[in-house]
């Protein structure tokens, strides 16, 4: 365990792009942080990042300098870094690896978030994966950010349970419950001069997770009602959902319950009801509690679906 010295008076670079990061940072400020430089993505990120978030309003607010870009490690940012001499930067949310040219400017560090328990699971998409892995449990970790992806210092680490009624959007929210609290923790810290650095044990490194894309969430009716009931709960919101097809268009469903393992006929509109429609796997049955079809709202699927539907197949269209 290594002890840190800082300075009390820092200047602070946030990074981020996403609701995890919007929360914490109006949490930083309401409690009296200031922020000097807060970096974000361009708009034409929204279509690319499901948790997209607009940071124009807090900054506006607390009147902080910020800049939207394409891509963080891009000269121009790197210079802008240079010439604000950040003490550290905060990196809350973001997908691009942050580059060596940033990595050396802030004189305390570069301090990262990642949503595992750190050094188990490294990579992309921790949250569906968390779900898809079948884990009890699972943590939110800040830790120093280097070149070597998710392989910093822990600084600090907050476990949380993940139960069956979970899903992605209830462990979203378990995160930022966890950030809110971490942030102040580290930042109390640091001005205290009280900031510890674990080193990771590389012989607890279990894998390394690849990311995911919108097509990940294609449903096969032919896999069991668990593990289809398991993809749903990890691609629902803030993610892009799991899809299926209802009559040549995209029906994404957002919310299902697994109700059985009796033998059925996958994709088969087994009872419309009010309360949800039941739909056959290759080994058991869900029922779809929430769904949208085409460009349409999330709505309950009697909305959707009606009594002469019984007996169609989803799934058709690839």
């Amino acid at each position: 365990m290594i002890i840190c010295s800082f300075d009390l008076c820092m200047k602070i670079a946030y990074i981020s792009g996403v609701k995890f990061g919007h929360e914490l940072l109006i949490h930083i400020l309401k409690n009296g942080f200031k922020i000097d430089v807060l970096f974000t993505y361009k708009s034409s990120k929204k279509k690319i990042h499901s948790d997209y978030a607009f940071f124009d309003e807090i900054s506006s607010k607390y009147k902080i300098k910020h800049i939207k870009v394409d891509n963080i490690n891009e000269k121009t940012n790197v210079e802008l870094l240079r010439s604000i001499n950040p003490d550290i930067i905060l990196v809350m949310g973001w997908s691009q690896l942050i580059k060596t040219d940033i990595l050396e400017i802030p004189r305390i560090g570069t301090i990262g978030s990642h949503p595992t328990l750190l050094p188990k699971y490294r990579g992309r998409a921790p949250i569906p994966w968390s779900i898809i892995k079948d884990l009890k449990e699972s943590a939110l970790t800040f830790f120093c950010i280097t070149k070597e992806t998710d392989q910093g210092d822990i600084i600090l680490q907050r476990k949380f349970k993940i139960t069956i009624n979970d899903d992605a959007s209830s462990i979203y929210e378990k995160v930022i419950s966890a950030g809110k609290k971490m942030i102040l923790e580290t930042l109390s810290m640091l001005e205290e001069d009280k900031i510890t650095k674990i080193k990771q044990k590389q012989a607890d490194f279990i894998e390394y997770w690849p990311k995911r894309t919108p097509k990940d969430g294609k449903i096969e009716w032919t896999k069991s009602g668990k593990e289809i009931h398991t993809l749903i709960r990890a691609t629902t919101h803030p993610y892009p959902g799991a899809y299926t097809f209802f009559k040549k268009s995209k029906l994404k469903i957002w919310k299902a319950k697994f109700l059985d393992t009796k033998t059925t006929e996958p994709g088969k509109i087994i009872h419309i009801g009010k309360y949800g429609v039941k739909i056959g796997t290759g080994k058991g049955t869900i029922l779809i509690q929430k769904a949208s079809l085409g460009n349409n709202k999330e709505v309950g699927p009697h909305k959707i679906f009606s009594n002469g539907d019984k007996g169609y197949k989803l799934g058709g269209i690839r």
